[in-house]
């Protein structure tokens, strides 16, 4: 029994074609038996499934002239390969009836002879099976150039390179001979999915080669500017003449799509410049284009992030490039509105950071702007200079005048990212700051404040570090893992309540156990040496890959949670101020009756023997008497008003509950929770156990009041 490798999976290929990959050598050694009448037992184990020929399947009967040796293959083999000839176990019948196919995995193939008459085994065991065999099924080709959505530039001669990348060179499949078929259409619908369109419509250009990398000429059929085009590959496995079925969907990548530019080509000499942190990208002027756009990323990282710049001169500067690291960045720009032209990448390397920089850290710096047209429109991602800090922006709205929030980097703090909102800001169209403020989410008891040697570039609050954290990738150096996590369970002691931090924790523990599972099977899989040790240190890779994205999905949740309890917690806050308000307020009209019955008391007590009992005496039955004010209604009054004047001055009390009153009433957010005269975090806190807790909500307005008493009677005492 011989099998020639590779073996596909596909169990036709092993009895059809021009080549056979299963030999079956049978000779009868038994001279007394000059013709020996046999049939054969065929039977497939493997890890997962095996196959054996039935005892009552239907098999021609092989003669067999002794010392004569008889070699089978391809249609003879055939009979012993018919579904309805095989018992199947590990897999369903089905699904073997369905698409051919043996699951990936080790198999051992062997044939038993078996005398027709008799039906005795006359084979020699030994002999009887091949080698055990690796069968895998191959991953189709991954696409990369042009990439998915790209807007490509328009050049002529025409010339676009198109590029993909094998996935089994890994596997037994990499020694049959790979070709790749392929296919590029012209997109008439735009109306559609690029992948739905791609279907139907005819081939544009359809051509086969060995390499993996296509150049689209002028030889080839000429592309319209301005139109659409899908394309995709096909992998397939040949030997000679024969085609073998050993890749995933037929071995069809996905497809991409990519819009060819109108006559716009990219700018020409690009250079960079680096000097003090800085990097400044110069390039010739494109006349036809009325904007222009440097996009950056850092290079060797998978997932890195583009950032970008835009402007309307010929150079723009880089500010928060990380001193060490080596960047990629192209330049591009508009020709068209909403259509992007992008240029070749180019690449430079900030040097590491100098100890004796930033000497000037404190001085304003020398801005002149003599820029005053303001822009009209900001996007999500732009990147906007305030003085000489870059702010990039998360969230803005408006048309001429912005609100919104972003983040700025600072040299001085190690290139760290503190979190800044702005309100009605004005830019021009160098994107400067020519109008507002942009002002730091910071924190006066600097909380906020990272050292300078800190690895994470993160916000200060817990809402600021989730937006980076959904940034983050498990492929990350685990010591910027490592710190972000700490610093969520550090936010978390400090803002969430107990149910809500431990999952918090939880979460923060399971994002960095599951860093060290996927570097450890990472270590393995770049060290193994078999296909089975690889496919076991990628099972781990992607399950540690996976619980990653759940405990960053389970930190998103909870934060949200904690949003919507922030908000009823503001509300009740809110409630709890106004009503103290209204308290006050009776409580002055009360304080006027006192002091109006007072008077009255004190000048029927000039008429009396002066007797103290008997004028104490005589101003309760006046106050009882003047407004029709009961006994309890005066002992209700006269507890509060003495510990408001421990403080010296009621009026004191009411200015700043009316100063309270009158900033918070009308609110609807969090501010609250940052309110330094209030230590409003504490207060928030508090009321988010209880909301947490389910207790009643007069219950918990009334711990607000009492503690915004407390709170303002302290006031009062430091005026």
């Amino acid at each position: 029994m011989q099998t020639i490798q590779p073996v596909s999976a596909q169990l036709s290929n092993l009895y059809t074609g021009t080549q056979p990959r299963m030999l079956v050598t049978l000779l009868n050694t038994d001279l007394q038996k000059p013709v020996l009448r046999v049939r054969l037992r065929l039977s497939i184990k493997g890890t997962t499934a095996a196959l054996r020929s039935r005892d009552y399947g239907y098999y021609p009967v092989i003669p067999l002239d002794a010392g004569i040796p008889v070699q089978l293959s391809l249609n003879d083999l055939a009979p012993y390969f018919d579904i309805n000839n095989l018992e199947v176990s590990g897999i369903p019948r089905a699904q073997l009836q369905q698409n051919g196919k043996l699951p990936d995995g080790f198999y051992t193939f062997c044939m038993e002879v078996v005398e027709e008459r008799s039906g005795q085994l006359v084979s020699n065991e030994k002999t009887g099976c091949a080698p055990p065999v690796w069968i895998s099924t191959s991953e189709p080709p991954l696409l990369n150039l042009p990439r998915k959505g790209e807007a490509v530039a328009f050049r002529d001669p025409l010339n676009i390179i198109f590029n993909w990348t094998p996935r089994h060179m890994g596997s037994p499949n990499a020694a049959f001979q790979t070709e790749y078929e392929f296919t590029l259409a012209e997109l008439w619908d735009t109306g559609i999915l690029p992948e739905a369109a791609f279907g139907t419509v005819p081939p544009l250009y359809q051509t086969t080669t060995n390499a993996t990398t296509l150049l689209y000429g002028p030889a080839e059929p000429p592309l319209l500017p301005g139109k659409r085009y899908a394309w995709r590959i096909r992998a397939k496995a040949r030997q000679g003449v024969d085609e073998f079925d050993v890749f995933l969907n037929n071995g069809y990548s996905e497809i991409f799509y990519f819009t060819l530019q109108e006559d716009c080509q990219p700018p020409q000499q690009v250079s960079a410049t680096v000097a003090d942190g800085r990097i400044s990208i110069n390039w010739m002027p494109q006349p036809k284009m009325f904007e222009y756009i440097v996009e950056y990323r850092e290079q060797g990282k998978d997932n890195a992030e583009w950032f970008n710049v835009k402007t309307n001169s010929n150079a723009v500067t880089i500010y928060d490039a990380v001193p060490g690291r080596r960047y990629e960045y192209r330049v591009g720009g508009y020709c068209t509105l909403g259509n992007k032209t992008l240029g070749d990448l180019h690449g430079f390397t900030v040097p590491a950071q100098d100890t004796a920089r930033n000497k000037n850290c404190g001085l304003l710096p020398d801005i002149k702007i003599a820029n005053q047209t303001a822009i009209q429109q900001l996007l999500p991602d732009d990147q906007i200079m305030a003085g000489d800090f870059p702010v990039r922006l998360l969230q803005v709205s408006g048309a001429g005048s912005f609100t919104g929030y972003g983040y700025i980097t600072i040299p001085f703090l190690g290139y760290n990212r503190l979190k800044v909102k702005f309100e009605n800001i004005k830019v021009n169209t160098d994107r400067q700051l020519i109008g507002g403020v942009i002002m730091t989410t910071f924190d006066p008891l600097e909380k906020q404040v990272v050292s300078v040697d800190t690895v994470v570039q993160a916000f200060s609050d817990l809402a600021g570090v989730i937006n980076d954290l959904a940034r983050l990738a498990i492929d990350e150096d685990y010591l910027a893992i490592k710190e972000l996590t700490e610093q969520i369970k550090e936010m978390a002691e400090e803002e969430l309540p107990e149910a809500l931090k431990d999952r918090m924790t939880e979460a923060a523990d399971n994002m960095e156990q599951a860093k060290q599972e996927y570097d450890e099977a990472k270590k393995a899989y770049d060290a193994a040496t078999t296909p089975e040790e690889k496919a076991e240190a990628k099972k781990k890779m992607e399950a540690a890959e996976q619980k990653f994205e759940d405990a960053k999905k389970e930190v998103t949740a909870v934060n949200k949670e904690k949003e919507k309890l922030v908000k009823d917690a503001t509300k009740i806050i809110i409630k709890a101020i106004k009503e103290l308000h209204a308290e006050a307020e009776a409580l002055q009209n009360r304080e006027n009756e006192y002091a109006a019955a007072r008077e009255k008391a004190a000048a029927i007590t000039a008429t009396t023997d002066n007797n103290s009992a008997t004028g104490i005496l005589i101003i309760r039955t006046e106050k009882i008497t003047v407004g029709d004010k009961d006994q309890q209604a005066f002992n209700d009054i006269t507890a509060p008003v003495q510990n408001i004047r421990l403080f010296k001055s009621y009026s004191t009390f009411r200015k700043i509950i009316n100063a309270i009153n009158s900033h918070y009433a009308d609110r609807t957010d969090a501010d609250i929770e940052s309110d330094v005269a209030l230590n409003g975090k504490k207060m928030v806190k508090d009321v988010l156990d209880g909301l947490y807790k389910n207790q009643p909500e007069e219950e918990i307005k009334a711990r607000v009041k009492e503690y915004l008493f407390i709170t303002i009677c302290k006031i009062g005492d430091q005026l």
